[in-house]
């Protein structure tokens, strides 16, 4: 009896690893199949974090949103406000909290400094949290951005900034490399807005980004 109990616990062991491990590997094979949009840099990869834990590895805190692109400036961006909110209706997210020149993901989703403000010409970058899936609760700023990967082309996008509400529309979905900062460029002849978020989820491997447009 004692044995059974021992080989099941086991095998109930075995079930969770993989089932936290295998959507990890199958989406890192499907991401080194697709073309890449941009041109990579070599960059080393970030061990899961739990992963890294029993190995001993030290791993920079993804909380802090200046280590998600280690190597874009960080330069404040200024604003009469320090707060906005933004909304995504198909995916169920309602009024998230924005901070601008944020520092702390544990707290709410961070517009990346140096980034246009909303309604501006420019590129409005946000950063939101993401985590396991089967640790995912709604309203946690850790988990904040779980639901986005589910984001379309099409999908509305509204931030209420300042007493005023832009809507935007999803215009791209695609996934880059740590390395790849040209998602946070700023093109001045258009109102854009970037959000971002770590996948494979609760992985720090590569990022989410989906890219949407003003209009209205």
């Amino acid at each position: 009896m004692r044995r059974f109990l021992s080989l099941s616990l086991i095998i109930v062991g075995l079930i969770l690893l993989l089932s936290v491990l295998l959507p990890i590997g199958l989406s890192q094979l499907s991401f080194s199949l697709q073309p890449k949009l941009l041109d990579p840099t070599a960059v080393a990869l970030v061990p899961v974090p739990f992963v890294a834990n029993i190995l001993g590895v030290t791993t920079p805190d993804y909380t802090q949103p200046t280590t998600w692109f280690p190597t874009a400036s960080a330069t404040p961006t200024v604003s009469r406000v320090r707060y906005y909110t933004l909304s995504i209706p198909q995916l169920n997210l309602q009024d998230i909290p924005v901070e601008i020149n944020g520092t702390d993901l544990k707290k709410n989703a961070i517009q990346f400094p140096g980034t246009a403000l909303p309604g501006d010409y420019g590129n409005t970058v946000i950063f939101g949290h993401s985590t396991l899936p089967a640790l995912y609760k709604p309203n946690d700023p850790i988990s904040l951005f779980n639901p986005l990967p589910k984001i379309k082309v099409g999908d509305a996008v509204t931030i209420q900034y300042d007493g005023v509400t832009y809507k935007y529309i999803v215009r791209n979905i695609t996934e880059v490399d740590p390395s790849q900062i040209e998602v946070l460029a700023q093109r001045y002849d258009k109102n854009e807005l970037t959000l971002i978020t770590c996948v494979p989820l609760g992985t720090y491997l590569r990022r989410f980004v989906a890219r949407a447009e003003l209009v209205n």
